[in-house]
């Protein structure tokens, strides 16, 4: 039977990719589009290591953060920045498993739960942001024409 953390954690990402496919916009949703392939990605390279430095799964991490930092400057979101951010902590795990010793695994992998229950919040806060902000809202066609005219 799995792990009670698993199951908050995996029903999290259910529910954030979710929402950011149904209630967000463009940007959410090439956000859970990222977010999904970096899923994926992991569990397929994750045996692929040198020593115990797992270089597959810091190359999805660096993706990852492009991918967040490209949609940062592209849109007008702020929760895009404070994933980015947040998948910069991720990154910098890779990092620490690359100097540090075997005794740091447990930190490194509880760093890199934390940070993606992190995002999962901050897609739900994107959610919120997509459908309240007023920035955020798409353009009607009529208020797009009535600022050409």
């Amino acid at each position: 039977m799995p792990s009670p953390l698993w199951i908050f954690g995996t029903a999290l990402t259910i529910l954030a990719l979710g929402l950011l496919i149904w209630k967000g916009g463009r940007p959410e949703r090439e956000a859970a589009a990222g977010l999904f392939v970096a899923q994926l990605a992991s569990g397929w390279v994750d045996h692929l290591v040198i020593g115990q430095f797992r270089w597959a799964v810091a190359v999805v991490s660096v993706s990852l953060l492009a991918w967040f930092v490209r949609l940062s400057l592209r849109y007008d979101r702020w929760w895009l920045l404070f994933a980015a951010g947040a998948q910069l902590l991720a990154l910098g795990t890779h990092a620490a498993s690359l100097f540090g010793s075997d005794v740091l695994t447990w930190s490194i992998v509880t760093t890199r739960m934390v940070v993606w229950v992190e995002i999962m919040i901050l897609g739900l806060i994107g959610v919120w942001e997509a459908t309240s902000a007023p920035y955020a809202r798409p353009q009607t066609s009529l208020s797009a024409t009535s600022r050409l005219a």
